[in-house]
């Protein structure tokens, strides 16, 4: 039987790092040969943190602890060293 579906399902879920800053994330599923690959992201203030993972619970606490490092700890807060690239700056951070 050939499947003809179009459909994507994409789940939605909390990211917390700490009690008064929650985000919501999604996870969506790639199937490749073998594999069940699991992609999840989260956009938190300016930016986008993505990430792959085995399970649910990885990308949840790779999601968790990047949210606490760009919230607490200020990662990419810098705007690091940058070169023209086609009279478009490319961020070296």
């Amino acid at each position: 039987m050939k499947n003809t579906s179009n459909i994507t399902i994409t789940e939605l879920f909390l990211v917390k790092s700490d009690w008064n800053h929650t985000f919501i994330g999604q996870i969506s599923r790639q199937i490749t040969e073998n594999n069940i690959v699991i992609h999840g992201n989260v956009v938190v203030e300016e930016g986008k943190i993505w990430c792959e993972g085995e399970s649910e619970t990885d990308i949840g606490n790779k999601l968790d602890t990047m949210c606490v490092l760009k919230l607490k700890y200020g990662i990419n807060d810098s705007y690091g060293i940058s070169i023209d690239i086609i009279n478009s700056p490319y961020f070296l951070n």
